[in-house]
């Protein structure tokens, strides 16, 4: 060990080392990039070969809740491209939070459930018969000749004008929008969606997030295991994996260091 330089202080490991990764610290050497503090006893994140605090990783690459403003950490729910925590991301007409996986459908930019949603008498998109006298299509800015339209988006459209500005694909039911702009549902997930690590697929509805990796609930498993985390474990993460503290000791040699005090982000080892 005594040829092994520290990656901190680049002279030679002598006495008690730890080794994070591929790397090779003095304890009193393994510090945070930003602020100093030591790492070798509390929880820490990895960007980009530097090391963290939790506290200065989430200033500096944290999510933050698109309702309260405050930085999200374990299970979100992510819906137009913004993220929230659970708690904060709520049906408008019955006040419940969102299952895990469920598909969260806006309304004239309101957050429902599919059960709520169920019960409407009509789809997110609707004709109507009283558009403004002289009022215009916000899709070919023509005048809408018998004031028949679809209002969306607070802006009226001649019904085969309100199309995906993507694909074309006219659209009579559910839609999103963004920026003012409508979309299918397919072309929104691929521009601006949210992709599960472990499969892949685009997630819609609660997410686990664990350091930089999103997972769907159900996709969030121990990579030594197989078994799917519990709201509350802890894990730890190193790339794409993520694994229970517990077994972290069948396979690897050297304890983990570092395990996050946040339930769902999880350390490098």
């Amino acid at each position: 060990m005594g040829k092994v330089p520290c990656a901190g202080c680049k002279k030679k490991c002598k006495g008690e080392v730890l080794k994070v990764q591929d790397k090779h610290f003095h304890i009193d050497c393994f510090k945070c990039t930003t602020c100093s503090t030591p790492l070798a006893a509390g929880g820490f994140f990895c960007k980009d070969g530097s090391y963290y605090c939790s506290s200065d990783y989430q200033t500096q690459f944290g999510t933050r809740c698109a309702k309260c403003n405050q930085y999200v950490e374990g299970e979100v729910v992510t819906a137009l491209g913004r993220t929230f925590h659970q708690n904060c991301l709520l049906c408008i007409n019955c006040g419940s939070t969102f299952p895990p996986g469920e598909k969260v459908t806006f309304r004239e930019g309101r957050s429902m459930c599919q059960n709520c949603i169920n019960r409407l008498p009509s789809p997110p998109v609707s004709p109507i018969h009283d558009a403004p006298k002289g009022a215009k299509c916000a899709g070919c800015n023509k005048a809408l000749q018998d004031g028949h339209a679809v209002l969306a988006l607070d802006k009226h459209w001649h019904e085969n004008c309100f199309k995906c500005v993507t694909c074309g694909q006219i659209l009579h039911g559910e839609y999103m929008g963004r920026e003012g702009k409508p979309y299918c549902e397919n072309d929104y997930q691929e521009q601006f969606g949210v992709h599960c690590a472990g499969c892949e697929r685009f997630i819609t509805g609660r997410v686990l997030q664990a350091g930089d990796q999103h997972f769907h609930p159900e996709c969030s498993r121990c990579a030594r295991c197989g078994e799917a985390f519990t709201e509350g474990q802890e894990m730890f993460l190193q790339g794409s994996e993520i694994w229970h503290p517990q077994c972290s000791s069948s396979t690897a040699p050297q304890k983990p260091h570092g395990v996050s005090s946040c339930c769902h982000l999880a350390a490098i080892y």
